[in-house]
């Protein structure tokens, strides 16, 4: 990944931003956790975004060190006057949010603020390791959690790192409801009786929710930072994209029941699969 496209800024931004600010100040045990003496590492974090966006994101972002502005949505921010954690006071500034887990070689998480999922489960992860987060997901950490260890292990400062990954969900919200993991799995049981009458509207009723991850060491720290930019679009903005349909058609295929219905797909493949082999025999 290019340094210069570590953050992202999306369309919708000032109406995201308004609604994230929301929920961490709802409930901040359940978003926002951090451990004593992440403090440093959360500082030099940041900076690295500050100096990011003012370099990188000018039309979007202004001020300096001390302060930042949000040309989009006339906010302001306090960065080296600052009474908050330096992780919240980040939180509120960009539609990423951040894991920061210990220096190089260790995969303990020290601090974590996460409003894309109100699971709670990234956030509980404070003070253990990511085997901990992972754990719900059906045979994730026997087939990668060795690699997810080494990836972890070998991200070099100046050498951030960007992987993504996706599931269909009948939720449009980038911000997941309360209880997230049994509300995903509800409302794909809602879709699929609905689209049992009428396959051919899954683009429009259901949504790719792609989560675009990003890995960065900080070189002074030594701290990994983890950061999460989810988006949401209709199934839909794929119908033109054959290798795109080819490829969600085959996963869809060879995932287990039991990965299918964590993800709150098992309901919805046959109604997707058909609406994919539509397109592609168009």
């Amino acid at each position: 990944m290019d340094m210069t496209q570590w953050l992202d800024v999306g369309p919708d931004h000032a109406s995201f931003m308004a609604a994230k600010r929301a929920r961490l100040a709802g409930s901040p045990p359940l978003y926002f956790r951090t451990m004593p003496g992440s403090q440093r590492a959360q500082a030099e974090l940041l900076g690295t975004v500050v100096a990011h966006l003012l370099a990188d994101h000018a039309t979007a972002f202004g001020g300096d060190a001390a302060q930042v502005f949000d040309r989009l949505d006339g906010s302001r921010h306090e960065i080296a006057a600052s009474v908050r954690e330096p992780l919240a006071t980040l939180s509120d500034l960009v539609e990423e949010d951040f894991v920061l887990f210990e220096g190089q070689g260790q995969d303990t998480v020290i601090a974590a603020s996460n409003a894309y999922t109100s699971s709670g489960r990234i956030v509980s992860c404070v003070g253990r390791n990511m085997h901990f987060a992972h754990e719900p997901v059906p045979g994730l950490n026997a087939a990668l959690a060795a690699r997810i260890d080494r990836v972890i292990g070998n991200v070099q400062a100046g050498r951030p790192v960007v992987r993504f990954n996706w599931f269909v969900t009948p939720i449009a919200s980038r911000l997941f409801p309360e209880r997230s993991h049994a509300a995903n799995i509800a409302a794909g049981e809602a879709a699929a009786r609905a689209l049992a009458e009428d396959y051919t509207r899954a683009g429009d009723t259901l949504w790719l929710r792609v989560e675009r991850q990003t890995f960065l060491r900080l070189p002074e720290t030594g701290a990994l930072a983890f950061g999460i930019h989810t988006y949401s679009d209709p199934l839909s903005v794929i119908a033109q994209d054959a290798d795109s349909l080819r490829a969600i058609h085959h996963l869809l295929g060879s995932y287990s029941d039991e990965r299918l219905a964590y993800g709150g797909m098992l309901a919805t493949r046959g109604a997707i699969t058909r609406w994919i082999e539509d397109r592609l025999a168009a």
